[in-house]
């Protein structure tokens, strides 16, 4: 270049004016999530509290005001996209996506959703107006992303499911292609029929957005803080790019290819020149993570932060916020970066060691150590091959920070609150226990427990542990499928009754290698008991529903006190009026009537029980909570029942003759609501796959087999899909019969869905992951 020509480019930089502040918005009460913005210049924004808003000029030049706040969502709003108004809507659309698994569909200056849908299975994370007039695009923490049509939201368009973790992001391209980007550290390309054309690889950590510049090309931006710029048709990467010292969490590039957007953990939000991808300009934000960004029709910047504010920066002198203001933001974005210097998440940073630590080898391969390095905190990972210590990058905040930091970790590509380290055994590494404030302390506790093959004896130890550490103010969270239909209250919060059985009484069988920490699951051959229950709190709310019937359906409190005896598992003595109220009780109305079951499901693990409940008059109670339209938390307590009547004889050999028309329902629920009901329903499987086994049923095990391909899609718990798996692996693997065990496992070759979840489960290279080790068993017992 020559220097005349470098002068007039530079002189052509200083010419244009840089980003400075407009306004700042003021709304939300935590976390700006996910923003976007129509063709008017209206701003929605969704956040953490759990609301979606609606910004629009106030009159006065440079500000916003609230027009409305939307309502339909449980949890935390994570995503947006709109649909600008045409002739097919003429008033403009807002898609919001949640933490709930819910997509809601707003017509714009409406507040109640007109549509709401229920595809997903996990935390909506991506949304993305499509290419196509009138589709849109969704990616979710479930593995999958999907194109709807507005025409017809009762079913995607396309179902993408290629990613082996979360899917952060979805966009699609002019050219037909579909991109998404996930925790796998994948970019995928798909074309318009659903196929995989790429899968890219380079990115070394999860990819948080996508952005398209031209029918073919488009970047992509990730945890790994590298922009990377591909090619669609020819799968190829044309160039990585670095400037951000964090986590790039969005990225848009101007629709003249001129400028390039990004923001992200360190603070900042970042203006690139797109011929170079150099950065031209770095604002920083008094917050800690700027999470998302979209741009207005008049080319100025939107931002929403972990502060809950959204910022608008403009590069006009004209709309430039007061000088006053301007100094006000600068000043708070310095304070916030000296204060970050000498804290974090806590942890002073003068105490941190210095570089020296690094001259000592590390004890294990992915080891790491965090140091001050002249001030900032930088992370190191040992490399077991490379005999060294590998720089990760700067560390800017902690789980569970201060109110100066986001207090956000991501762990297996999923965000949380608080990532715990449990120290089990001296000498073994820690676990990692990931929390989010809004959830139930005991449920993580009990996943916990199922994930780590750690004893039930831990349960209270560990969830007393959550609530200390997190600073809960509240034990357990409201679930609205296992609420208090009539007050709203709580569910119940499992704990041991006395008996201390295992929730997760599936052990190795034998070691199936010479290395002793693979395990052997297969073949399953004991009935698996689930016990746990809080009494007291069954009785209050036997004692609070009885008083609402009427005088047919009441009792006395004296005698709901002899039924809980019922279930408490210590010898007793049973009378026949005892029994008699239980089956009245059972007639209570479905929405008052899961105390009842939680009772039944109880009561019959003991053999008196038993022997005289199980017969043909509960099986028709059964029946009746097992449809499609039942209420879950009812479903879910039904299985438990049917898992549990296995204990003993009686209700053994009714499970068996009634299986027929069981299997028949559960192959008719289109969906396993909650994680409970999915480790409910594999239990009932596995149980009836020991029943069948040791009474050599065949046709019986056929039914069970085609009743797992139903349910195995609809799996997205661990426990419930290894419980599941275990069940299928015993089947193959103990039926005496050549002929008939051909048969079983030819059925699963050619059963896609089951072929698919085995591949995927046994791809992990954790050798104590017990649902990769049972996948691998039944591929060998197939191949």
């Amino acid at each position: 270049m020559s220097l005349l020509h470098a002068s007039q480019d530079y002189q052509s930089a200083m010419a244009k004016p840089c980003y400075k502040l407009r306004t700042s918005l003021l709304g939300h009460s935590s976390d700006v999530r996910a923003i976007a913005t129509f063709a008017d210049g209206t701003i929605v924004s969704t956040s953490r509290d759990k609301t979606a808003r609606v910004w629009k000029p106030s009159g006065i030049e440079k500000d916003y005001e609230t027009t409305a706040t939307l309502k339909g969502h449980s949890n935390f709003v994570t995503s947006v996209c709109i649909i600008n108004p045409s002739e097919q809507n003429p008033s403009g659309l807002i898609i919001t996506g949640s933490h709930d698994k819910t997509i809601c569909v707003y017509i714009l200056d409406q507040t109640e959703p007109v549509n709401v849908i229920k595809s997903h299975q996990d935390t909506v994370c991506k949304l993305r107006t499509g290419i196509m007039e009138g589709t849109f695009l969704s990616s979710s923490w479930d593995m999958s992303a999907k194109l709807w049509n507005l025409s017809d939201l009762s079913k995607p368009q396309l179902d993408l499911l290629e990613h082996t973790a979360a899917v952060w992001c979805v966009a699609d391209m002019a050219s037909g292609f579909i991109i998404t980007g996930g925790a796998d550290k994948l970019v995928i390309v798909w074309t318009c029929d659903g196929s995989v054309k790429h899968k890219l690889t380079g990115h070394t950590d999860c990819v948080r957005d996508i952005s398209t510049i031209s029918s073919n090309e488009f970047l992509t931006c990730g945890n790994d803080a590298s922009i990377r710029h591909w090619d669609a048709l020819a799968g190829t990467c044309l160039g990585t790019y670095y400037g951000h010292e964090n986590y790039i969490y969005s990225i848009l590039a101007l629709e003249n290819g001129t400028s390039i957007f990004t923001c992200g953990e360190d603070r900042t939000l970042r203006i690139w020149n797109a011929t170079e991808l150099d950065i031209s300009q770095t604002i920083t934000l008094p917050t800690q993570s700027v999470w998302c960004l979209a741009l207005l029709p008049n080319g100025d910047v939107v931002t929403g932060s972990s502060d809950a504010v959204i910022r608008i920066f403009t590069c006009d002198p004209e709309r430039y916020a007061e000088p006053e203001a301007i100094q006000e933001f600068e000043q708070m974005a310095e304070n916030l970066k000296l204060n970050a210097q000498l804290e974090l998440g806590g942890i002073k940073i003068n105490d941190l060691p210095d570089e020296k630590v690094l001259l000592e080898p590390g004890q294990k391969d992915g080891q790491t150590k965090i140091v001050n390095d002249k001030g900032s905190v930088m992370a190191y990972s040992w490399s077991q091959d490379k005999q060294k210590w590998i720089k990760i990058g700067n560390v800017m905040g902690a789980s569970g920070g201060s109110g100066a930091t986001s207090g956000k970790q991501l762990y297996n590509g999923k965000e949380y609150d608080y990532v715990f380290s449990v120290d089990i055994q001296d000498g073994v590494p820690p676990l990692k226990l990931p929390y989010n404030k809004d959830d139930d302390p005991w449920h993580v506790a009990q996943k916990f427990l199922h994930d780590n093959g750690l004893s039930q004896l831990f349960l209270e130890q560990v969830a007393n542990f959550i609530v200390k550490n997190s600073q809960s103010t509240s034990v357990m969270k409201t679930d609205a499928q296992y609420a208090d239909p009539f007050t709203g209250g709580n569910r119940y919060i499992p704990q041991s009754t006395g008996n201390a059985s295992t929730q997760d009484p599936v052990r190795p069988v034998s070691s199936n290698s010479s290395n002793s920490s693979t395990s052997s699951y297969i073949p399953h051959t004991k009935y698996l008991k689930l016990e746990q229950a809080n009494l007291v709190q069954i009785l209050e709310k036997l004692k609070e529903f009885n008083g609402k019937q009427s005088d047919s359906l009441r009792v006395s409190e004296d005698k709901l006190e002899s039924l809980v005896k019922l279930a408490d598992q210590t010898p007793k003595q049973l009378t026949t009026d005892t029994l008699s109220i239980l089956r009245m009780l059972l007639n209570w109305p479905s929405e008052v009537l899961f105390p009842v079951l939680d009772i039944t499901r109880l009561a019959v693990l003991s053999k008196d029980v038993n022997d005289v409940l199980c017969t043909d008059e509960l099986l028709q109670i059964v029946k009746k909570h097992l449809k499609p339209n039942a209420l879950p938390s009812n479903q879910m307590l039904t299985f438990r029942l049917l898992a549990n009547m296995f204990s003993h004889e009686r209700g053994e050999k009714l499970c068996i003759n009634c299986k027929d028309e069981i299997l028949t329902l559960l192959s008719e629920l289109k969906s396993l609501t909650n994680k409970n009901n999915q480790v409910a329903v594999s239990t009932y499987i596995l149980n009836l796959t020991v029943a069948l086994n040791k009474y050599d049923d065949t046709r019986g095990k056929t039914q069970c087999l085609n009743a797992m391909f139903s349910v195995l899609p609809l799996l997205n718990e661990p426990e419930a899909m290894f419980r599941t798996l275990v069940a299928l692996g015993t089947l193959l693997s103990t039926t005496p019969n050549s002929d008939d065990q051909n048969g079983l496992i030819t059925a699963v070759r050619q059963s896609e869905v089951a072929l698919d979840i085995l591949h995927t489960m046994s791809e992990t290279t954790v050798p104590t992951n017990k649902l990769a080790n049972c996948s691998r068993e039944i591929i060998r017992l197939i191949i």
